[in-house]
């Protein structure tokens, strides 16, 4: 046997935890198995502590383990079980993680590598997307329904939220900006899907440093967002639009004001002068009344999030028309500039009205194949950069997937668009191109010290 639990007396009709541990996974989290006598003695406790609870309350974890530590030596004196001091520590950690915690979920919400967490069902294998290695079966699943809404309420308890039988889906944003969504039978057979919200945002260094990018690159966008030209960042699902996005905002001066409108807070930027408005589909409270309410409020700068239907591609354009910032942002769904600008067409939007949306990067997440390896790797990649011009998209980055590299073209509109802007001549832009190049090779990977090195090498600032 795994573990040496022998009790001098046998359970009958032994329950579950609603959880358990498997004996192997490709993701392996760092739980002990427990047998079904050890799974019956952890809800004896949690029946016993809950008891205790009503009446004392306890102001930290190490007291609260303790008190588990006494109350699993007195249901094992009085059912006169067995266990040895292994056992006990374990047990006792178990048990705090199932009444305290979310079980085995505490260990992946830990996990700062895993940026999605999905449960597909009871009963099967729960699975995790790892940064660099992408989906992954765990050793761990769930078994019970009724544990399932347990958790998902746990989670959701301190936004007021629940899932219940007669109401059984929940999509919600958790304190710290992860994307729950659950669902029940009948919607599902037992569904979880959190969508990790990375608290420490990526800088445009590490983003280079992960190959997403070039330096030159970087430098041409540093420039585009200096100059107010507004940008819509395309791509498909996990392609790191809003990371992009974000790290770009390292680029507008620090005294510069910011308004975001978004519907999952994703968008983090360190300008204090920045407002956070975020829809609420439950108050009907939508992006696109947020979008239309921030025009009233004199922004230097506008992002919108993520446009998904018609009424929020309007909205952005009429930002881009109204003219009240000086530039405005977008994330949207699109394998291409042409892709995305044709969906924008197809919502309605003129030809004319698209010529307002300045720049269209464009973001993949590709799924390649290594024959020597014979694996499937990861990559996301930059796959173009792409001024838009009399309502067309003229690439100025291109990559090749073959070569994993860029060629750059079309500089001299660059030089002349970007000039146009800031009132510098050709020669000035193309100057400022390398010198920006040059920087990115000095500049520190951490966000916040990132930030503070380009506010003061462009703008003097911060």
């Amino acid at each position: 046997m795994l573990y040496k639990f022998s009790p001098l007396h046998s359970f009958v009709d032994v329950q579950s935890l609603g959880w358990e541990v498997l004996k192997e996974g490709q993701y392996t989290i760092p739980l002990p198995r427990l047998s079904p006598d050890e799974q019956e003695l952890i809800i004896e406790v949690e029946n016993y502590f809950r008891e205790i609870t009503r009446i004392r309350e306890f102001s930290s974890p190490e007291e609260t383990k303790d008190e588990l530590l006494s109350t699993l030596s007195r249901v094992c004196h009085e059912k006169g079980y067995e266990i040895d001091e292994e056992q006990e520590t374990y047990l006792v950690n178990v048990a705090y993680l199932h009444i305290y915690g979310l079980g085995f979920f505490e260990h992946l919400l830990a996990d700062n590598n895993i940026e999605e967490i999905a449960l597909i069902g009871l009963g099967k294998p729960v699975y995790v997307y790892v940064k660099g290695k992408g989906w992954l079966k765990t050793n761990a699943l769930i078994s019970s329904e009724t544990y399932l809404m347990e958790l998902v309420n746990k989670m959701a308890s301190l936004l007021g939220r629940r899932i219940t039988l007669q109401n059984p889906r929940l999509d919600t944003t958790l304190p710290d900006g992860s994307r729950l969504h659950a669902s029940l039978p009948p919607i599902s057979n037992g569904e979880i899907t959190i969508r990790r919200f990375n608290a420490t945002p990526l800088s445009m260094k590490s983003i280079v440093s992960f190959g997403t990018m070039r330096n030159n690159l970087v430098a041409i966008m540093s420039l585009l967002m200096q100059g107010d030209f507004s940008v819509l960042v395309a791509g498909n699902t996990a392609s790191g639009k809003t990371t992009v996005l974000n790290s770009l905002f390292s680029f507008v001066p620090y005294n510069e004001r910011i308004l975001i409108t978004e519907e999952t807070p994703e968008i983090n930027v360190l300008q204090e002068h920045s407002v956070r408005l975020v829809a609420n589909p439950d108050m009907d409270i939508k992006l696109l009344d947020l979008v239309y309410d921030s025009l009233r409020m004199r922004p230097d700068r506008i992002v919108v999030g993520e446009i998904r239907n018609k009424e929020e591609a309007r909205a952005l354009l009429d930002v881009l028309l109204a003219g009240q910032a000086r530039g405005a942002y977008a994330t949207f769904h699109g394998k291409s500039a042409e892709e995305a600008l044709s969906r924008l067409m197809s919502f309605g939007i003129s030809e004319m009205d698209v010529n307002s949306i300045d720049a269209i990067l464009v973001q993949r997440r590709m799924m390649l194949y290594d024959r020597q390896k014979r694996r499937v790797e990861e990559r996301r990649r930059a796959t173009s950069l792409n001024l838009v011009i009399e309502s067309k998209p003229v690439p100025i980055f291109t990559y090749n997937v073959n070569k994993d590299s860029w060629k750059i073209t079309n500089m001299p509109l660059v030089y002349d668009v970007i000039g146009a802007r800031l009132g510098l001549s050709n020669k000035e832009v193309k100057e400022e191109i390398a010198k920006r190049t040059a920087l990115m090779e000095k500049a520190p990977s951490d966000f916040k010290d990132f930030y503070k090195f380009m506010q003061r090498s462009l703008y003097g600032l911060a």
